[in-house]
């Protein structure tokens, strides 16, 4: 049997996250839109696998996943997760995961690839 996963998204757009929802149905899936959320969901809570866009919509251009990636670098903050950049956005991928991958077990799988990919992929 597989293990249930704790899974965080940073994802504003519906029908993306009605894709993770259906991908990861057996699994506990807390989804945010704004740096803050995300960062205090950091904080408080241990996941297996953090998923973070660059991109989220109608917000402040600044309140993004690249300043969450800045801000788990500038905390410290100490995740066992696997981070996935799920972002289309080129520029933003290469500065989240230059900030992240030093410290952290980090991915880019730009959304396009991703949901090509099923849950057995994430184990």
């Amino acid at each position: 049997m597989t293990k249930k996963l704790n899974i965080l998204v940073l994802e504003d757009e519906l029908i993306r996250r009605e894709w993770f929802n259906k991908i990861f149905f057996t699994d506990n899936i807390t989804f945010t839109c704004s740096v803050n959320k995300t960062i205090q969901c950091l904080k408080n809570n241990e996941y297996d696998l953090v998923f973070l866009d660059r991109d989220l919509g109608d917000t402040d251009p600044k309140e993004n996943g690249e300043k969450v990636a800045l801000e788990i670098m500038k905390q410290k903050l100490n995740l066992n997760a696997t981070i996935v950049i799920h972002t289309m956005n080129d520029y933003g991928q290469k500065t989240m995961r230059s900030y992240l991958e030093k410290t952290h077990n980090v991915e880019n799988i730009p959304y396009i690839q991703l949901i090509k990919l099923k849950r057995e992929d994430f184990n």
